[in-house]
């Protein structure tokens, strides 16, 4: 609960500014931009140039590749769950498939990694994480893409964001050795003004994320009528199955202890706000994407602490 409850606070700042009109919502594009393009960027390339655990192949491979491969099963048991509940196409269903099917990899993540793996000082555990969302964004954008439009030809340019960008230059210059340029030590005087800058900007990124999901969820909460089928699927798929196949995966895969550790943080996780914009982009339902990631995200403040203290000890043995 202690690694739990800053992230729902920060959330809650984000209602509460939302609800006294100092974060309007003709703001909220805007910081969204400023997150994604610069402040999440930064902290990505802080913590992943130089990392020692993001210049190994087997992390950097198997991050990726159940990034990707855990989200593509995670939609799977979002469309057989569907399928059962009676979810049809043209009035939610592909939708729910990408709603449920993808955890909120990032910015509820962050906070609770570094409390729970980082405390002791040593936070590289968030490059891993960092490589492990690339996967994340891979599926997203490819395959969630195509279950929404039936096409993806037109979309791979999306893959050129800033945080996918970042990884993709973090890992590279961490491995051919030019992260030395912009290390505190090794850099030089100009390599250590950029990288306190760098590391300023990147600390930003998670508050003001979490803030602005706060106010996107005030934003939409009450303008979408609850669906009692598409809660209770949500909590199915997002809160009971996937966390079990996320833990076996942690559990019983050759895996490093930081991806292992990465993967029980990514497992308890409520459903991720991206599938409401890209809904809104092309032409889903985003009330559908709405009362998921409201239904996961409430029930999560009790079974994330259950779920954790569980997984510890079961991938941890």
């Amino acid at each position: 609960m202690q690694a739990v409850l800053p992230v729902y606070l920060l959330a809650a700042v984000g209602m509460i500014l939302h609800r006294a009109r100092v974060i309007e919502k003709e703001m909220e594009k805007g910081i969204l931009k400023l997150v994604i393009h610069c402040l999440y960027p930064c902290l990505i390339l802080d913590k992943t140039l130089g990392n020692p655990l993001v210049r190994q192949f087997d992390i950097v491979a198997w991050g990726i590749g159940l990034g990707c491969g855990l989200i593509v099963i995670g939609m799977l048991c979002s469309w057989l769950i569907g399928s059962i509940a009676g979810l049809q196409s043209g009035t939610g269903k592909r939708t729910f498939i990408l709603a449920g099917g993808v955890q909120n990899f990032g910015y509820t993540a962050i906070p609770i990694l570094a409390a729970l793996f980082a405390s002791s000082g040593d936070d590289s555990v968030l490059g891993v994480l960092f490589v492990h969302s690339l996967g994340v964004e891979i599926a997203i954008w490819i395959i969630g893409i195509m279950v929404m439009t039936g096409t993806v030809s037109k979309n791979l340019k999306l893959l050129l964001n800033g945080p996918i960008v970042a990884v993709i230059l973090g890992v590279g210059l961490s491995w051919t050795g030019g992260w030395t340029l912009f290390d505190p030590e090794l850099g030089g005087f100009i390599g250590r003004m950029i990288r306190q800058t760098m590391s300023w900007l990147g600390a930003c990124a998670f508050p003001l994320g979490l803030m602005l999901i706060g106010a996107t969820m005030m934003d939409l909460v009450g303008k979408e009528r609850l669906s009692m089928k598409i809660g209770i699927s949500a909590l199915l798929v997002r809160l009971l199955i996937m966390p079990l196949i996320f833990l076996c995966a942690a559990r019983y895969l050759p895996l490093a202890t930081a991806l292992k550790q990465v993967l029980l943080v990514q497992a308890v996780m409520p459903a991720a706000v991206t599938p409401i914009i890209v809904a809104r982009h092309y032409g889903g339902s985003p009330g559908v994407a709405v009362q998921t990631v409201v239904a996961t995200s409430v029930a999560a403040l009790i079974t994330m602490p259950l779920w954790i203290r569980w997984g510890m000890k079961f991938v941890f043995p």
